[in-house]
């Protein structure tokens, strides 16, 4: 037979209010912590923008590439990268013999491109874009066991000052300002520089950096697309969907003690289209010829996330 009980009513309202409770907690407390969907406000704190050009850089530094005199089993004593003191032999041609001593303190290198004397310090300022992006670049170890008269051996390198030379378009050359800080991104490392020159190549203009900063692969490299960091600024940092307007001027909206959202001018710095770095506490505007005093936003101001909403 079958068993038939009545549901208690009772126990089926504790269920459903057990359930509506469950989904309250989840609403108010999980999900914003996962979606982040219910913050509606953010504090203004301390950050830094980095401003990026990618640029397609060749290397110029001094160097010269030593050629065997005869033919011979070579014999080295140094390895790649390594620096060698002035009056030092860096190797020895057997039977044949020569006299392959460095005459100034350099880095011995191995790696050879046949390009040594295009990129140069004394030639760079006049090379033409058209002519160096049809060139075969072609870097290659030349260490070898032995080595035919004329055929280079290795080719000592001043790592001491090196440049960089690229070509930027009309748009991008505001990035960059002669005498100015940069930073190049390489393999191993960032390296800083300054932007040494700037000429007007037939409608391009021609980025020259230089650096003094040692970096161990530098004889290796030749051609290398990467970026370079033209700016680096620090200040109180805002998410973008954060600032609005009101009469003309930028702003935000600052939480005060009440509770209420207050119009705050802010004064950009600068900004990389998600964030933008303003001026911290107070700056100055001209009106009517005079520098006025204007208070703005300061560190850890509670802000409206999203003003339109408001």
């Amino acid at each position: 037979m079958w068993n038939n009980k009545k549901r208690n009513p009772k126990k089926i309202l504790a269920y459903l209010f057990a359930l509506a409770i469950l989904v309250l907690f989840l609403i108010i407390y999980v999900f914003p912590m996962v979606t982040g969907a219910l913050t509606q406000t953010s504090l203004v704190e301390y950050g830094s923008i980095q401003i990026l050009d990618e640029a397609n850089c060749y290397f110029v530094r001094e160097e010269k590439v030593v050629n065997a005199a005869a033919s011979g089993a070579i014999q080295y004593y140094f390895e790649e990268g390594e620096l060698v003191r002035k009056g030092t032999k860096v190797l020895d041609l057997v039977p044949a013999g020569g006299n392959y001593i460095v005459g100034d303190n350099s880095i011995i290198s191995y790696y050879h491109d046949g390009l040594e004397e295009v990129f140069t310090p004394k030639t760079m300022s006049s090379l033409k874009k058209e002519n160096i992006e049809n060139l075969e670049i072609s870097v290659k170890n030349i260490k070898r066991e032995s080595a035919i008269s004329g055929e280079p051996l290795y080719k000592i390198v001043d790592n001491s000052v090196w440049y960089v030379i690229f070509w930027v378009e009309p748009n991008r050359i505001v990035k960059y300002t002669k005498g100015n800080t940069v930073y190049l991104n390489l393999p191993l490392g960032q390296v800083k520089g300054t932007t040494y020159d700037i000429i007007d190549d037939q409608g391009k203009w021609l980025v020259i950096l230089k650096f003094t900063r040692y970096y161990e692969d530098l004889p290796k490299l030749r051609n290398l697309k990467t970026e370079v960091v033209t700016s680096d600024y620090e200040g109180l940092m805002i998410a973008n969907e954060s600032i609005t307007s009101y009469e003309g001027s930028p702003g935000v909206y600052v939480k005060d003690i009440n509770g209420e959202y207050i119009f705050t001018p802010v004064s950009v710095i600068t900004s990389d289209g998600n964030y933008s770095l303003v001026e911290s506490s107070f700056y100055y505007k001209s009106v009517d010829g005079e520098n006025v005093k204007v208070f703005t936003v300061d560190v850890y101001d509670e802000i409206l996330n999203h003003p339109e909403r408001k």
